[in-house]
């Protein structure tokens, strides 16, 4: 998986949540404009029925005053305003004004609340008023309220309405989202829980049921794509049975080296290892040794592994110097490796007569030496192989005496990680093995096994994991057989 499908990944949201927006905000928004215009429709109505209600209350004013027999009498004129108009006032009427214009004369009248503190509005120049007016000869009629009055007065009534409106939305948003919830989010994320099944290797499961025929068709797929995928991880599953099988067939199934037992580990981090090992007679009654370590693990890393023991095996055939066997390796393994392919590789070839043991490293991992005094470290004495066909290796001697141990290892011993991601580290290797005397080798392999696993904890298998350990021992010459190897 790329980096940036991951982040594609991290930046999605559940499909309830998607399902959610895209029904509920859409929804939102058309429930909001439809309050605001109902709102201001409402408001519109309610000016529009104050506005017929005064001009009705200004005919009536106007044709009582028509029937008044003094139309001069201006305080007859003001007490009939103030005795007939005082019902159409109350406390849900402040700022309303009766104005009159009769024979040249101008009589008002502030009917609201309050009328002390409500200056009466000069006719035709008060903004946001509501008037009503009559006319006939020379009397005038004006009455007049403030809009502002009027929408409070409506508003009430209004946002109660609102209110209703608002409610039977909210209610119709709760149906939709149940529905779509039952209906699409929780099957999905039901059939992304049977997907994630596949992605634990667990095959065998049975179709969903779902109302919608889409999703049953969806699920029938899926419960037939883990058929395939049973079969083929079965197949899968023989085929590298198989193929760890041919490994371990390669590998040494006993060690017999006169003067020397070993105790051996090989863990590959998948179905088979890049790396590989092995013993054999040479036919000056030497014995040559050797471990090596591919680029990579896995099947690939495995092919080329055996391919390099064909190679190291064929070459040996003609000369028994660890450094002219390297060499010979290095012209002829290329031609089977890609051009990102190279391996570390140490040989060893020991004579038992001399107990003498000679060594060349490919850029190996360091060789431990345990003498009966200290701890050496043989490290490589060439680079690895595949890289340069021109290179060469030099080969160093050593003699050992009864007791001395030597440990050769992958890079996957030092370099097993921890949760955290440390390292095991060479230094602990080292430390452990110069510290292995009071133990068989057998023992200590166990025991080296067991710390590696346990500072690996839960983290994964990164690489393959082989070691061997090998102590010089006196040969008894009765002894009719060797030992055998222990592998861990």
């Amino acid at each position: 998986m790329t980096d940036n499908t991951t982040k594609d990944r991290r930046r999605s949201y559940p499909t309830v949540t998607l399902l959610l927006l895209a029904v509920n905000v859409p929804l939102a928004v058309l429930v909001a404009l439809l309050l605001v215009t109902d709102y201001r429709r409402e408001m519109r109505r309610a000016t529009d029925a104050r506005s017929i209600t005064l001009s009705d209350e200004a005919s009536v004013i106007g044709n009582a005053l028509l029937r008044l027999s003094e139309p001069d009498d201006a305080v007859a004129i003001t007490t009939f305003l103030e005795s007939t108009c005082a019902e159409t006032a109350g406390p849900n009427t402040p700022g309303h004004w009766i104005d009159v214009r009769w024979n040249g004369k101008r009589l008002h009248t502030h009917t609201g609340p309050d009328s002390e503190q409500n200056t009466a509005p000069e006719i035709g120049r008060v903004q946001d008023a509501i008037v009503g007016r009559f006319s006939s000869g020379d009397l005038r009629v004006a009455v007049t309220e403030r809009a502002a009055e009027i929408r409070r007065s409506a508003r009430g009534e209004t946002l109660m309405h609102l209110s209703g409106i608002l409610g039977l939305a909210s209610l119709a948003a709760i149906i939709v989202d149940v529905v779509l919830v039952r209906l699409i989010a929780n099957p999905t994320k039901r059939l992304t829980e049977t997907v994630e099944q596949l992605q634990s290797i667990q095959f065998e499961m049975e179709p969903l049921s779902f109302r919608s025929r889409e999703l049953n068709d969806l699920s029938f797929q899926i419960a037939q794509m883990a058929e395939s995928l049973r079969h083929a991880e079965a197949d899968r599953s023989g085929a590298m049975r198989r193929a760890r099988d041919i490994q371990n067939h390669l590998l040494p199934r006993r060690i017999c080296v006169p003067g020397l037992a070993f105790a051996t580990h090989f863990q590959p981090a998948e179905d088979v290892a890049g790396d590989i090992y092995g013993v054999m007679p040479m036919r000056d009654k030497s014995w040559l040794i050797y471990i090596a370590d591919l680029v990579g693990h896995g099947i690939p890393a495995a092919i080329s592994a055996a391919v390099l023991k064909m190679v190291i095996d064929s070459a040996a055939n003609g000369t028994t110097d660890p450094g002219h066997i390297m060499n010979r390796v290095n012209r002829i393994l290329p031609r089977y490796l890609s051009d990102s392919e190279f391996a570390t590789a140490a040989i060893l070839r020991w004579n038992p007569e001399k107990a003498e043991l000679s060594c060349a490293s490919a850029g190996h991992e360091p060789i431990l030496l345990r003498t009966q005094q200290r701890l050496v470290t043989l490290s490589a004495t060439g680079i690895p192989l595949g890289i340069d066909p021109s290179a060469c290796w030099t080969t160093s001697h050593h003699n050992l005496v009864p007791g001395d141990r030597l440990l050769l290892a992958t890079d996957g011993v030092a370099e097993t990680h921890s949760p955290e991601d440390r390292q095991f580290g060479r230094s602990r290797l080292a430390e452990m093995f110069s510290n292995s005397h009071s133990r068989d080798i057998e023992d200590f392999a166990a025991h080296l096994d067991l710390e590696i696993a346990l500072h690996r904890a839960t983290a994964p298998i990164e690489d393959d994991v082989t070691f061997l350990i090998a102590e010089c021992r006196r040969i008894d010459a009765n002894q009719q057989h060797c030992p055998e190897k222990t592998q861990t």
